[in-house]
């Protein structure tokens, strides 16, 4: 797994100032805080220094706490041990979410949208008529026009 990183399990920051961010989960416990020393960094000033650690064993992720000031919330619940993560699962610490997500297992995306069956009550998304004017480029059948040239101030 570790020579196909697209494979490995992901951390995605979905709230917080690091919204965005993902980190991948390797072997190697990797603590999760704000010193510069952690192995995942977070700017949360609600996090301890060494918050919590995560690590890919045979088993799966394990999260564990680090004695934090505030705790680690694993699914709305407070964590005392060590807990394995499931594909979806919200890790929040401090101030900052983060969704766990496996491409092993995946039954969310990483930024846990369920994968399923389309619905049937679904309908498509179609685009927008874009009226022509001379502001905006004009899609016909595919093709892109150019815009007509700005016209040319000779009134100086």
């Amino acid at each position: 797994m570790e020579d196909h990183p697209e494979l490995m399990p992901l951390l995605t920051v979905t709230g917080g100032t690091m919204r965005g961010f993902s980190f991948r989960v390797g072997r190697d416990p990797q603590v999760i805080g704000r010193a510069p020393t952690a192995g995942i960094v977070l700017d949360d000033g609600h996090l301890s220094r060494r918050h919590a650690a995560v690590q890919l064993t045979d088993e799966g992720v394990s999260l564990v706490d680090l004695r934090s000031t505030n705790g680690t919330w694993l699914n709305d619940r407070r964590i005392a041990g060590v807990e394995l993560l499931t594909d979806g699962d919200v890790i929040r610490l401090g101030r900052t979410e983060l969704r766990y997500f496996d491409p092993g297992v995946a039954r969310t995306d990483p930024v846990g949208l369920a994968f399923g069956a389309p619905r049937s009550n679904h309908r498509p998304t179609l685009p927008l008529p874009v009226p022509p004017g001379p502001l905006a480029a004009v899609e016909s059948r595919g093709a892109v026009l150019p815009l007509p040239p700005a016209p040319v101030d000779t009134h100086r």
